[in-house]
């Protein structure tokens, strides 16, 4: 159990997890049969990677400063890399089971034709 709690620590941990449920509220809204949760796993993946680098560009620091930061950031560890699979892994069962609730509850109450409906797209 320690192992696991180690390996969530890895992929959501301090300030980074309150931007990932953002991230993931939002993405949920997106996911629809069109757009499958993988690929709005693998958009806010990315997103949630440059996410930092873009804030410091508008912080105003120098672009040189950024593009050091990013060189140290590709430069990956064993924990980097197992943090980054833990948080896609999380990213798409949370997707996939938001979209699953909605599929459940759009079935459960269907739309009758007017545009009250639980989705109404």
């Amino acid at each position: 159990m320690d192992a696991l709690a180690y390996l969530f620590s890895l992929g959501f941990s301090g300030s980074d997890a309150v931007r990932a449920i953002f991230f993931l509220l939002i993405g949920s809204l997106f996911v629809t049969k069109r757009l499958p949760p993988w690929r709005v796993t693998t958009f806010l993946l990315v997103l949630d990677l440059a996410w930092p680098y873009v804030m410091m560009l508008m912080q105003g620091n120098s672009f040189s400063a950024v593009v050091t930061s990013l060189r140290a950031a590709l430069y990956l560890h064993e924990d980097a890399l197992i943090g980054f699979l833990v948080r896609a892994a999380g990213f798409y069962v949370v997707l996939r089971g938001t979209f699953s609730i909605r599929r459940r509850l759009q079935e459960a109450f269907p739309d009758d034709g007017r545009k009250s409906g639980l989705m109404p797209f």
